[in-house]
């Protein structure tokens, strides 16, 4: 029969198992240095952690390491690539077995375009633990940014088999079909996506673009809406549901978004795209101001260049239309319509001199 344990009995084990506010301490400090992106913690409040705890482990070079990789992930998202690339070669050079530390750094270098040095990290990510699903996932966005969208879902499916609940991977391999064009693919996978993770602004973006693919624009502007209820200060969100208010042939509430995207990020595209819908409106003059900021911002935007030429052509300003189109043609000699555009001005410049 059991017996009820003195209260007093039980105090003193309360007491002796106790932690000692040192071991609290680093207790909070693994908690926060172990935060992943999507946490409350800011990426200095997970350095600063992670500061401490290696300070702490110097003597043990695998707690280090571990500690290590998190500070360089926490870098690696406050765009302190310096410092994420330290402390993950530090990590491996402390721990060569340590696969999360390869599959960090191959993120590193996969943003920063060194597909190649990407690819090779999350190989050996893959080797070291093949049970672990966003090493796979993983892997599949470096053949993404290679192009290799067949390879990419292959190595999507693994993850997705190692971890059927992997949101991540749906969200993913959706990304893949959508530029491989299989839209009604790409439309299911962030479909479930979603249902593991309804608080996906991503997802819904991307669903959004796939839906706008298939010229179901009210679809499209749903799901974007839903993103910007989401995640606010994306501007890229607004922008796409100004190019699916655009696709409709609202251009004023099409500016109102891109509007909004300028505000928060003035970018290139984000005014091309607003020049663009000046110019559908018939507003050659705002249109060609938009072209112009954007080529101040990114001298080497071809879309830019080609859209103010069909602006110029508009206002009958023929040589200028022409000196934009082959402006674009020197920055991208496959670019068509601009071959296109160039050859039609061309000819009717031809034809006015007669």
């Amino acid at each position: 029969m059991r017996h009820t344990m003195p209260s007093r009995v039980v105090l003193c084990l309360l007491a002796a198992f106790a932690a000692s506010p040192a071991d609290a301490q680093g207790n909070a400090n693994a908690t926060v240095c172990a935060a992943d992106d999507d946490s409350a913690f800011s990426p200095e409040q997970r350095i600063a952690a992670c500061n401490a705890l290696i300070k702490a482990a110097r003597n043990a070079p695998k707690e280090v390491a571990d500690a290590l990789v998190n500070r360089g992930q926490a870098a690696w998202y406050a765009d302190k690539m310096k410092q994420a690339f330290a402390d993950l070669d530090r990590a491996i050079a402390l721990d060569p077995n340590n696969a999360r530390a390869f599959r960090e750094r191959s993120n590193a270098y996969r943003s920063i375009g060194k597909l190649d040095r990407a690819l090779a990290d999350a190989s050996e990510a893959v080797r070291l633990d093949p049970r672990d699903a966003k090493a796979f996932d993983n892997r599949g966005d470096v053949f993404v940014d290679k192009g290799q969208y067949d390879r990419a879902i292959q190595d999507y499916d693994e993850a997705l088999r190692l971890d059927p609940k992997l949101s991540l991977a749906f969200r993913d391999r959706g990304a893949a079909y959508y530029f491989n064009k299989d839209y009604e693919r790409a439309i299911k996978d962030y479909d479930e996506a979603i249902k593991l993770d309804p608080r996906s602004d991503r997802a819904y973006s991307n669903r959004g673009a796939a839906y706008g693919k298939l010229g179901r624009n009210a679809q499209a502007i749903a799901d974007e809406s839903e993103a910007i209820k989401l995640e606010p200060s994306e501007p890229a969100y607004f922008d796409n549901r100004g190019l699916s208010y655009a696709e409709e042939g609202d251009y004023d509430r099409a500016v109102i978004d891109y509007n909004e995207a300028i505000r928060i990020s003035p970018r290139a595209n984000f005014l091309t795209d607003r020049g663009n819908a000046y110019q559908a409106k018939g507003d050659l003059s705002r249109a060609i101001a938009d072209y112009d900021r954007a080529i101040q911002l990114n001298p080497a935007f071809s879309d830019a260049y080609n859209n103010r030429g069909a602006a110029f052509r508009g206002k009958g300003d023929l040589d200028r239309a022409i000196a934009d189109y082959q402006a674009a043609l020197r920055i991208d000699p496959r670019f068509e319509t601009a071959a296109e555009n160039l050859a039609a001005v061309q000819a009717l410049r031809k034809r006015a001199m007669r």
